[in-house]
């Protein structure tokens, strides 16, 4: 089947999405479904080729829409609660009472989840923080939920989540903290509004500064799509976004001292953290 999209365009588009998110796409795995979604996008524009479609996506888009439109299509987002539990386990249990010994008493524990897609690692925090149930009797804590893909931010607020999506929960949690909803479950409505949920791009540097400062970002299996560049970009990016004592999660896969040497590696029982 022949695309608009032509491979020698793929490197100008390809081009274009890194500088604006990051994201670096490869030839062989992401052409395809890029190529689709560009054929369906200019038939519903009206749009007989690439030229057409490239041109409103780099001067026709003011409001940033048809750029959102096209990484809500290219982003992956495939989660469920208490994925790597370990890492939730020792925000609970180790990071959280550290950092609500150190603080001033009337200072909110701030946590950020970077990407949250449709919401269940940030619940997946409140629902071990709630568990360990010391630190939130005495203090506040607010949680931020951050994501480029805007379909997966409404979602996330809606806070709906199928059979696939729970499994990993412990019955009792399940039945105390979410209702059965005809096929899937809904968490309940003491949970809802707990984490506040929001569109943005990690390399927009005005949209990070607008959320604040953080004692605890997890930013989950987000860094191994970009390269060595973007990566370094983020990491001190979340290093300025950090108060000063505050940590860093990534996934497994990931490690911090590969990126840039700012942040002190400690570990945990099996868990690899990271202190500012």
């Amino acid at each position: 089947m022949a695309y608009l999209l032509s491979t020698e365009n793929f490197e100008k588009i390809g081009e274009f999405i890194y500088r604006k998110s990051g994201i670096s796409l490869d030839v062989e795995k992401h052409y395809e479904k890029l190529a689709k979604y560009i054929d369906k996008r200019a038939a519903e524009l009206g749009f007989d080729n690439f030229r057409k479609y490239f041109f409103k996506l780099r001067f026709d888009d003011k409001d940033g829409s048809e750029f959102q439109e096209l990484m809500n299509a290219m982003t992956v987002n495939e989660t469920y609660f208490f994925r790597e539990k370990e890492q939730f386990e020792v925000l609970a249990n180790s990071i959280l009472p550290e950092l609500h010994a150190k603080m001033p008493a009337n200072k909110p524990l701030r946590i950020l989840s970077s990407p949250c897609s449709t919401g269940e690692e940030p619940y997946s925090m409140i629902l071990h923080i709630l568990e360990e149930g010391k630190v939130v009797e005495e203090r506040d804590i607010e949680v931020v939920g951050i994501d480029i893909d805007s379909t997966v931010i409404q979602k996330a607020k809606a806070s709906k989540y199928t059979e696939r999506s729970v499994h990993a929960i412990p019955k009792p949690i399940l039945n105390q903290w979410f209702q059965k909803k005809g096929l899937g479950y809904e968490i309940s409505e003491d949970l809802q509004g707990s984490v506040d949920f929001q569109v943005c791009n990690v390399f927009d540097k005005t949209q990070m500064r607008k959320l604040g400062k953080f004692d605890v970002i997890f930013s989950r299996n987000m860094l191994i799509y970009f390269d060595d560049a973007s990566r370094k970009e983020v990491a001190m990016t979340f290093y300025d976004m950090l108060n000063p004592g505050g940590y860093v999660l990534l996934g497994h896969a990931e490690y911090m001292s590969r990126i840039v040497s700012v942040f002190k590696a400690k570990k945990v029982d099996t868990t690899l953290i990271y202190q500012k």
